[in-house]
């Protein structure tokens, strides 16, 4: 069976010269759960942002910063590197995962986890239509194989948006176990999936996310042979590390049948994070890695 990563690795090769950065505006927002905001934003630049594209595609934001309605891009400057003028405000950087793309519209649906008063999630409370966004990509994250015996989805809230999309790209039939750890019955989401889907919703109950929780425990649980499995894992980074090892060194899943994340890290902001995942990505690449390997983050960053 084609491995997950071989696909995903195929892809970055055939996308990554077409990365461009693109404006678009606030359109529409809609309140999910208390957590959990949905943003659409479009216009004519997105036209044709969904050539190619694959459920729980990423795409990287650039945001007005807090109080601003408006993107300033950097231009390039004497020496060809790209540079802000004076005055200047950059952006916000953030990844969200494509909940739902219109290609008749030029649209792209995001749907946002509410984090404390983090930078995002300051912009996603605050957003109106008419607001400007940049945004380039996409970074693929997952590619179905009709081949695989059968599908893991493992994720907390802020892989739900990508377990969500997922589910509704599977054909009905195909065997899939989705595990989606939230805090309580109110982050729960009303999820299109295949027929026969076996979809368990996990609660924290105010509990801190990370190893050893309830999503651990349920992939632990899980009585299925993995050897002809194909896994998506998207959580804290402990619990991510956790459920890696398990799946590669317990349950005998082959490795390049996994694809894991670590979506975000306790104790760190959202931009210390980039940080430390830029840091083991060059790492891994100056190491001699494939730098279109989806795996080459991951691997370095929750071995």
């Amino acid at each position: 069976m084609p491995p997950i990563q071989e696909e995903l690795r195929l892809r970055a090769r055939q996308t990554r010269p077409r990365v461009r950065v693109r404006r678009a505006q606030v359109l529409r927002t809609a309140e999910l759960t208390a957590r959990m905001r949905r943003i659409t934003v479009g216009g004519p630049d997105l036209a044709g942002c969904a050539e190619g594209g694959l459920p729980a595609d990423a795409w990287k934001f650039m945001l007005p910063p807090a109080g601003r309605r408006t993107v300033d891009l950097p231009a390039a400057g004497p020496d060809g590197a790209p540079a802000y003028p004076p005055g200047a405000h950059p952006p916000v950087l953030r990844a969200f995962t494509a909940r739902r793309i219109d290609p008749d519209r030029n649209e792209l649906t995001v749907d946002v986890v509410l984090h404390s008063d983090t930078p995002a999630s300051v912009w996603a409370r605050t957003a109106l239509p008419g607001d400007e966004v940049a945004l380039a990509g996409p970074r693929h994250d997952f590619a179905p194989c009709a081949q695989a015996a059968w599908h893991l989805l493992a994720g907390d809230e802020a892989a739900l948006p990508a377990i969500a999309a997922i589910l509704e790209a599977l054909p009905d039939g195909t065997p899939v176990v989705a595990l989606i750890e939230v805090d309580g019955p109110a982050d729960r989401l009303e999820l299109a999936a295949p027929a026969g889907a076996d979809v368990r919703w996990l609660y924290r109950d105010g509990l801190p996310a990370g190893p050893g929780g309830p999503l651990e425990k349920a992939v632990r649980d899980i009585g299925r042979p993995f050897a002809g499995a194909q896994a998506w894992v998207g959580a804290e980074a402990g619990a991510a590390r956790a459920i890696r090892r398990c799946l590669l060194d317990e349950r005998g899943l082959p490795r390049p049948q996994l694809q894991a994340s670590a979506y975000w890290k306790r104790e760190l902001t959202s931009d210390e994070r980039d940080v430390e995942v830029l840091a083991a990505y060059q790492a891994a690449v100056a190491a001699g890695g494939d730098p279109f390997d989806p795996s080459l983050t991951t691997e370095a960053d929750l071995a």
